[in-house]
């Protein structure tokens, strides 16, 4: 097999399909035999917009990445504690490691490189995107090993999970008994259900729209005990009369819609914490900043997560204690992968979260 098939993103709500070599890698580097990639939001987000001004077009996209490492050098087996054949997740930054941001611990906002959004010009840098049959690994990958004996279509959930995780007990400061509220049951709003569930809360609380039951019901299956219709109830009269007027302790902005940010404030209580994660451009005039004075909350805005969530999402997934599968609604083919992002992106066919899976594979699980 000389040359690979990898969906390429090439302009606005265009995808197409294209082959291949496979690079050649050394002692520092390596392969990935790609099994199953998810479907984010910000793919969605660039295949709308042409890239949406991160997405370096044309680049082979995918970035919630599970598969099986090959052509391992020794160097890097050394480095990563990995073998030939083992499997794992690989997260979408490429830190550089000398910049600001990685030696001040925020990798996350190192921009140079990264998984799923690189032009595919260079031979030996074409394949860094999740939507192939094959992947180049870099040297400063942040790779995580992960268990044979749970599918790929599980696994390549750890990025709502982690950044769930994440965004509740880390950067929103959830204590035992707290109320959390997530705003948005989308992957990342389910995800931020088990980051609560996990830290002990005592009330969780999701929003969403009418056309999200079937979300809404699943948040409910993951741990919520209250979910309310955004466009059909009194979102605040409902959340006073659960938390005995107290309101929200912690509100996670897991939504894209511009309203989440201005609804958040009435949502949260007092010397609550806002978490913060829309990529909305049309900030609603009706923000009131007295409302974050007066009630001493604290905003803040989330990219991704860092590695060490990840570790403790794969640990949450490959205990089984959440019915998972029911989340992965939708798989596709790589040849398929135009179709996947537009079921994810158009919220298709009651779509919750959608894996573009290597079917040739499948056969060997």
């Amino acid at each position: 097999m000389n040359k690979v098939k990898a969906a390429v993103l090439t302009e606005k709500e265009t995808i197409e399909i294209k082959e291949f070599p496979i690079p050649e890698t050394g002692e520092n580097d390596a392969l990935l035999h790609v099994e199953a990639c998810g479907v984010c939001g910000f793919d969605s987000e660039a295949y709308l917009n042409d890239g949406n001004g991160v997405f370096q077009l044309p680049c082979v996209i995918g970035h919630e990445i599970v598969g099986r490492v090959t052509n391992l050098g020794q160097r890097a087996a050394e480095r990563w504690g990995l073998k030939e054949g083992d499997r794992v997740v690989v997260e979408e930054y490429i830190p550089c490691g000398s910049c600001n941001n990685c030696l001040t611990g925020n990798y996350q906002q190192c921009f140079d490189l990264r998984y799923g959004a690189m032009r595919i010009d260079n031979e030996k840098t074409a394949l860094w995107g999740g939507f192939a049959e094959y992947m180049y690994l870099h040297p400063n990958s942040i790779i995580h090993k992960a268990s044979a004996d749970v599918s790929p279509e599980l696994l390549q959930l750890y990025i709502p999970i982690s950044n769930g995780i994440h965004w509740v007990q880390e950067v929103g400061n959830t204590k035992v008994g707290d109320t959390v509220l997530i705003q948005g049951p989308g992957p990342m709003g389910l995800g931020a259900v088990i980051g609560a569930k996990e830290a002990g809360a005592g009330k969780i609380i999701v929003t969403g729209m009418s056309k999200d039951e079937h979300r809404l019901k699943l948040a409910k299956e993951f741990g919520a005990t209250h979910t309310f219709f955004a466009d059909t109830q009194d979102l605040v009269k409902e959340v006073h009369a659960v938390t005995d007027g107290k309101m929200a302790d912690t509100v996670i902005n897991a939504a894209t819609a511009p309203q989440q940010l201005v609804t958040s404030l009435d949502l949260a209580g007092l010397r609550a914490t806002i978490v913060h994660s829309g990529t909305d451009d049309k900030l609603s005039q009706n923000l009131m900043s007295s409302k974050i004075t007066w009630k001493l909350l604290t905003v803040k805005g989330v990219l991704g997560r860092p590695k060490k969530a990840v570790g403790v999402a794969l640990r949450v997934i490959e205990s089984r204690k959440y019915p998972l599968e029911k989340m992965v609604t939708h798989s596709f083919s790589i040849e398929e992968a135009a179709k996947a992002v537009r079921t994810h992106a158009y919220g298709e066919d009651g779509c919750i979260h959608v894996a573009v899976v290597n079917e040739s594979l499948k056969e060997d699980r």
